[in-house]
């Protein structure tokens, strides 16, 4: 195993986030069912705001405030819930946060849900320089610095072999329609397929191996995914928005949606992306 360590920088924000993210994991496991559930109306991105949502940004705006007073640490924060904040002035870096990823999971105290951030130094899904994905069921923290690596509570993680065929494919965001669309066309191409309901766990499954792919049927944020997506990258996943070639140009913003393909190898990828052609 590569002995691969995070800059002097990125460990300071690894430090920042992670203890955010214990923070919220540790106040969603208290919170009772219905205040995680609190309609707290629509936010910036459309979605409702759930009370477990306004909980993880609040913990999460504190921490970012926090290190601008302590450190001088100027950013913009892009956020599913509040939408662009700026902190100490402003500027880059920009914080790309889904501050709860798989939000009907937590609402109904189904333990598969994140806390996914990512810091770019531009305005692009290319520019995405850290990425953190915390798990809050299992409470696995997943991380990735751009062209140093990826971890898993702190310890290196190294690619996993790469597929021969799609033995088990992670599905998000599709109605049964169009589910019912992919699923026909993967019939004979995939033997399993799953849905666990965060675009961002799924995503870094897909590249940790515990699945052999993603399929995002419904378009995606980039919230939901430019933290992930580092990790995948790093872990020589290929990520597609819905192919390869769209990922780095991709705007870091609320407003453009795409759909999410990942896999290993470009032959299997390819088969995911001809799934969307068929769902619609």
């Amino acid at each position: 195993m590569a002995d691969h360590r995070p800059s002097p920088e990125a460990a300071r924000w690894f430090d920042v986030l992670g203890a955010t993210c214990a923070i919220i994991r540790e106040r969603s496991l208290n919170m009772s069912p219905a205040e995680r559930a609190r309609n707290l109306g629509k936010g910036a991105g459309g979605d409702v705001t759930a009370g477990i949502d306004r909980m993880a940004e609040d913990e999460l705006l504190t921490a970012l405030r926090r290190f601008h007073h302590d450190h001088g640490q100027r950013m913009t924060l892009l956020s599913e819930e509040l939408g662009v904040m700026e902190i100490g002035g402003g500027g880059f870096p920009m914080v790309v946060a889904d501050p709860i990823d798989g939000s009907n999971n937590a609402k109904r105290g189904t333990p598969v849900f994140c806390t996914a951030v990512a810091v770019a130094t531009g305005p692009t899904m290319g520019d995405v320089w850290l990425g953190m994905v915390a798990d809050h069921g299992s409470g696995e923290v997943f991380t990735a610095e751009r062209g140093v690596g990826a971890w898993l509570n702190g310890v290196p993680l190294e690619p996993p072999k790469r597929p021969d065929r799609l033995l088990l494919v992670g599905v998000e965001g599709g109605s049964p329609a169009r589910l019912v669309a992919a699923v026909e066309y993967l019939a004979g191409r995939v033997i399993r397929v799953r849905s666990i309901g965060s675009m961002a766990l799924t995503l870094v499954w897909s590249a940790t191996g515990r699945t052999d792919g993603m399929l995002g049927l419904s378009a995606a944020r980039s919230v939901d995914v430019a933290a992930a997506q580092l990790i995948a990258t790093e872990l020589g996943c290929l990520v597609g928005l819905p192919t390869p070639e769209e990922l780095d140009e991709t705007p870091l913003d609320l407003a453009s949606r795409r759909r999410v393909t990942a896999c290993p190898t470009r032959e299997l990828l390819d088969v995911l992306v001809e799934a969307l052609g068929k769902a619609g």
